[in-house]
């Protein structure tokens, strides 16, 4: 297990003009830690992100990092709200350069690795991760995996598919054909989030319904029920970001607020359970701990 340490947090200013969403406290940067797409415990005590050997669980009170399962190409990273469970993809080819992949869970307290689904072509884009089981789409049919005996509420699968928006299969679409990507189910489970080429972010009822813009948000995630934090960028002549900031929207007053200093190109956002903890990346694999308040 390697140590890694948290360096100071940085307090920080007001940051824009914009109405107040949140109370923002500070900024960590934790030194050492290189992540992908990080993904942040209901708890807020660990973040989990592909790493080049497997999956890595950084411990975000000690710093310290290690591989909780090996592998390579693992991408779609999901937590189970009691922080037992975490669900991932794992890449790989075939010797004509075919890509299929597989869907794991590990067991975070015994390194225990089940397989939900084998190698495919046909993964949709999303699962449903209770403390229960996991559910998840392949080939046109549910995929379904139990993890404990312990009751839990049943969440939807809501993801994309070959382009589509859908949810336990069945097409939304709210806006019609295109490409819908970044789908995000609230924690009630009645609305959505989702990026749609060349239109932006929106959010949506669970039915598809009542669908309305947010703004140019991508990869946006849910902070409670009511409002959503996602990246907005500016692009260089190179498609590289030229900008990139972490913005919240409270959906019932349409406010918005930049959440991190410009001297941080901010991307990829998970927030804990209450939305009081932010884990993020930066273009360089940083990883940094948001910490807000209401």
């Amino acid at each position: 297990m390697k140590k890694v340490f948290i360096s100071a947090a940085v307090v920080l200013a007001s940051l824009s003009l914009s109405a107040k969403v949140f109370n923002v406290g500070s900024v960590q940067h934790i030194e050492g830690a290189s992540v992908e797409e990080p993904v942040i415990a209901a708890d807020g005590s660990f973040v989990v992100s592909a790493a080049a050997k497997g999956l890595k669980k950084i411990d975000l009170a000690t710093g310290a990092s290690e591989i909780i399962a090996k592998g390579s190409n693992v991408s779609r990273v999901a937590i189970s709200p009691d922080g037992k469970t975490v669900a991932f993809a794992q890449t790989t080819y075939d010797k004509n350069r075919l890509s299929y992949k597989s869907l794991e869970t590990v067991n975070v307290e015994t390194g225990k690795v089940q397989t939900v689904v084998k190698p495919t072509r046909n993964l949709a884009d999303g699962v449903a991760l209770t403390d229960a089981k996991i559910v998840a789409r392949n080939n046109g049919k549910m995929a379904t995996k139990s993890l404990s005996k312990v009751a839990a509420a049943e969440r939807p699968v809501v993801a994309t598919e070959y382009g589509h928006l859908t949810v336990n299969g069945k097409v939304l679409d709210p806006q019609g054909k295109g490409s819908y990507l970044w789908p995000s189910l609230s924690p009630d489970g009645t609305q959505i989030v989702y990026w749609l080429v060349y239109r932006g972010c929106f959010v949506c009822n669970l039915d598809g319904s009542n669908a309305r813009p947010i703004g140019g948000l991508r990869a946006a995630v849910w902070a409670g029920n009511d409002a959503i934090i996602g990246v907005q960028s500016t692009i260089n002549a190179d498609m590289e970001p030229e900008t990139s900031a972490l913005v919240a929207v409270d959906l019932k007053t349409g406010e918005n607020q930049v959440l991190t200093p410009e001297t941080v190109k901010a991307q990829y956002p998970s927030v804990n359970a209450d939305a009081t903890r932010v884990a993020f990346t930066d273009p360089e694999g940083s990883l940094y701990i948001l910490n807000l308040s209401k």
